[in-house]
């Protein structure tokens, strides 16, 4: 368990309290933010245990908050929702909150509806629904300071996986990068890595890259590589081979991008180039 002290972040208070992941896909890690002030807040629950709850009730003591009033989760991945239940049992008044849909387990969940404004720490962040990842993804944008905070939307350094077979699209992700970059933030804080200061720039590069591997895709095709399988093999040859089911997911989410344009069909398992 690593925790940042309290900082100005333009104007954002908070605290990041980092957990660690056996995972390479996520750096090894996933950060949860402290957002302190007058309702103390926390975006994401990672599955930290006791450690993390003890972090936690460090940094709010330092900070000289109340009691953590509010969880706002991201999205329902189990690095981001995953220690709900312990941090329910550390503050049981807690007002927890997530996009639908909600889990069935304890604790209660609060739904976010739409686009709305929410009190956390001193700020008023606008909960933006930014699909793509995951069918709730949700970032978090403080309109004054231009901060974001953006769950899995983007890692620096890295791509991000588009789970095709479990709620994760490639058409709504990219229209989710361009309702961000429209917002032109100053500042991405995610949940894997260290923070973005130039988010326009990656988002862009992340829009480049998703329409060079598209048209990669309609090559392999071109060329016989007929199935998800063997296009992971060309495309990400060299990738680590805990990746390649990450990597398998997001082909996958290509290819289902490519057919509801209308550009290719499959039969099975079989993709291939729609005729003319």
């Amino acid at each position: 368990m690593r925790h940042e002290r309290a900082h100005r972040s333009i104007d954002v208070r908070h605290s990041r309290l980092t957990v660690p992941l056996a995972t390479s896909y996520t750096g090894g890690s996933v950060h949860a933010y402290l957002l302190h002030g007058r309702v103390p807040t926390l975006i994401d629950a990672p599955p930290g245990g006791a450690s993390f709850v003890a972090a936690l009730q460090a940094s709010l003591s330092a900070a000289g908050d109340g009691p953590l009033a509010q969880v706002i989760v991201t999205h329902a991945h189990h690095d981001h929702i995953g220690g709900s239940a312990a941090l329910h049992a550390a503050f049981p008044a807690v007002v927890f909150r997530k996009r639908a849909p909600l889990p069935d387990a304890p604790p209660e969940w609060t739904a976010i509806d739409g686009e709305p404004m929410l009190t956390a720490g001193d700020a008023q962040l606008w909960a933006l629904h930014t699909p793509g990842h995951a069918v709730d993804h949700t970032c978090l944008f403080d309109v004054h300071s231009g901060v974001l905070f953006g769950g899995d939307l983007a890692i620096n350094g890295s791509t991000v996986s588009i789970p095709a077979d479990s709620g994760g699209g490639l058409r709504q992700y990219l229209r989710s990068l361009r309702a961000v970059l429209e917002l032109q933030p100053r500042l991405l804080l995610p949940a894997h890595g260290e923070p973005i200061t130039q988010p326009a720039s990656l988002l862009r590069g992340y829009l480049s890259h998703r329409m060079a591997r598209e048209q990669q895709v309609l090559e392999c095709l071109a060329a016989g590589l007929d199935t998800a399988d063997r296009l992971v093999e060309r495309l990400y040859a060299a990738l680590a081979a805990d990746l390649q089911g990450a990597a398998r997911q997001t082909v996958l989410a290509h290819l289902l991008k490519l057919e509801e344009d209308g550009r290719i069909e499959r039969t099975g398992e079989s993709w291939h180039l729609r005729s003319a």
